[in-house]
């Protein structure tokens, strides 16, 4: 895919070789992006997937832009957390036409539909993200937003192997300060300064016919954010476990258990580190459910949005408390 932006280093490690075989140089993570996740061979199995999420104090917003080599997918989700009013609108492209996704994290991507519109225009230090939609949950869909890049936020960067000749290339980028308004039928909604964050979620590589996994994700002010994952890389010797700190990142070396407390839709959950690095409880709010299908391919989500408590050790052991801060787990069953 082509791009008019582009603001990465140079030189850029290729990914894969001309046959789509993933080169041992590009292996394991940085704090920017480095890697040109540029797909070979393996048609058909290729992915390009790009995950927007906006976490403010009133609203939360998710966009997903997907291209899985034979189809692209379109997905976009809002979520009033002060009335618990939510809508949302799928979209699928035939041979993911329509469908722009970049070979690099900093770039301009794009997925066009007559009933849903997703751009991000990338330009130095910032962003700008739009999206329309005429008919989400009955009512039309307008969003505006300007997200920032500032120089010294740091972001995860990982290339790991994955069974049966698969590979996995993301960058994890959290805590992006943003500002800017969306339009929910005759409701506006604004940003709150300060405490609105967007988060990106870029992944390429040759997924598993069949994947599950879990993520979860927060932000807060100063800085402080939280990455973590479980079941989609367990055995491939790395992970994206990472707290962020000023915005700095650091990988977790310890292991993380992400466990839930009971079976009810909205339970608490826990997330602790074995080196008590992360002692955090997540509070659901609200859980969105999405399981687009197309034949014998689905991808059956389950994603629960509300806040974090805790605290977390610092880069010198210090206590960091996280009081409320706004995130969200899913997790995810797919056959693609």
């Amino acid at each position: 895919m082509t791009s008019l932006t582009s603001h990465a280093p140079f030189p850029l490690q290729p990914l894969c070789d001309s046959k789509g075989r993933l080169l041992d140089g590009a292996i394991g993570w940085s704090s920017r992006p480095h890697v040109d996740c540029t797909l070979h061979g393996h048609a058909g199995r290729r992915k390009r997937w790009n995950h927007w999420c906006i976490t403010t104090p009133q609203w939360m917003l998710s966009l997903t832009l997907a291209d899985l080599d034979y189809l692209g997918y379109g997905a976009a989700y809002f979520l009033d957390l002060e009335t618990g009013q939510a809508v949302a609108h799928t979209q699928f492209r035939p041979f993911a036409l329509g469908c722009q996704l970049p070979d690099l994290p900093l770039e301009s991507h794009s997925f066009s539909h007559s009933r849903l519109q997703l751009r991000i225009d990338e330009h130095p230090g910032r962003l700008r993200l739009t999206a329309a939609a005429p008919d989400i949950g009955g009512q039309p869909l307008q969003v505006a937003l300007d997200i920032q890049r500032p120089a010294h936020l740091q972001s995860v960067n990982l290339v790991a192997p994955l069974q049966n000749g698969g590979f996995h290339a993301t960058s994890r980028q959290l805590g992006l300060p943003t500002a800017g308004s969306l339009q929910l039928g005759g409701k506006h909604y604004s940003c709150v300064q300060g405490q609105s964050f967007a988060a990106l979620d870029f992944g390429r590589g040759v997924w598993p016919l069949n994947s599950y996994w879990q993520r979860a994700a927060f932000a807060a002010a100063g800085g402080i954010a939280g990455n973590f994952g479980a079941g989609w890389l367990d055995y491939s010797g790395q992970s994206e476990n990472a707290l962020w700190f000023g915005g700095e990142v650091q990988l977790l070396d310890s292991p993380l258990h992400i466990e839930r407390s009971s079976q009810a839709p909205l339970a608490p959950w826990r997330l602790d580190s074995a080196d008590d690095r992360v002692s955090l409880r997540f509070t659901p709010r609200q859980l969105h459910r999405a399981c687009p299908k197309l034949g014998p391919f689905h991808a059956n989500t389950v994603q629960r949005f509300g806040h974090y408590d805790g605290v977390l050790r610092g880069p010198k052991g210090e206590r960091v408390p996280v009081d409320g801060a706004l995130g969200w787990l899913g997790e995810t069953h797919a056959r693609w």
